[in-house]
């Protein structure tokens, strides 16, 4: 019966309206981004994990699991932060420059 009524995916996942882990940038959350839920909850999510966004007029963002989660940031502010991330995995040799 749970197999029919989704209670094994929710003890799985957590329930919708919980589903994302929300992860402190200090405890090693690097290629993570921060973004707060309309009802004022930050949460953390893995950059490499995201599959699009739309602007709605708030933003959705769809993760590659299905989920997606509704957020006060605009699309160009997490565009700004993925830039940011990718930027800093980016190593230049000083001597390449003239």
């Amino acid at each position: 019966m749970d197999r029919i009524s989704g209670n094994r995916l929710k003890e799985r996942r957590g329930s919708y309206s919980e589903s994302g882990v929300i992860q402190d940038p200090k405890d090693g959350g690097k290629s993570m981004i921060r973004v707060t839920r309309l009802n004022g909850e930050v949460l953390y999510l893995n950059i490499l994990q995201i599959e699009s966004m739309e602007s709605i007029p708030e933003t959705k963002i769809k993760m590659m699991n299905g989920d997606y989660f509704l957020v006060k940031d605009s699309a160009d502010s997490v565009i700004a932060q993925l830039k940011a991330f990718f930027l800093s995995c980016i190593a230049i040799d000083g001597g390449l420059t003239k």
